[in-house]
């Protein structure tokens, strides 16, 4: 069996990148929650590294804008 150990500056860093590569991606795409995503996906990588962040990451891609620069809509307004 394979085991991966990510050391903790290790960690850090890829949460630090995920973070910024969504938050920025959020920013293109004119999220007003774009540092809710960033920070949601740091927190996540930390507490379960690799799988949190994971899960977050497709959600996010799930669920951001489909073109730049449109805004987000939300259903009922």
């Amino acid at each position: 069996m394979v085991s991966i150990e990510l050391g903790g500056p290790v960690l850090v860093a890829a949460a630090v990148l995920g973070a910024a590569w969504i938050y920025r991606d959020a920013k293109r795409r004119a999220m007003d929650t774009a540092d809710v995503w960033a920070v949601g996906f740091f927190v996540a990588f930390v507490l379960l590294p690799v799988l949190g962040g994971l899960v977050v990451f497709v959600f996010y891609i799930q669920n951001r804008n489909r073109r730049r620069g449109s805004p987000v809509t939300v259903p009922g307004e």
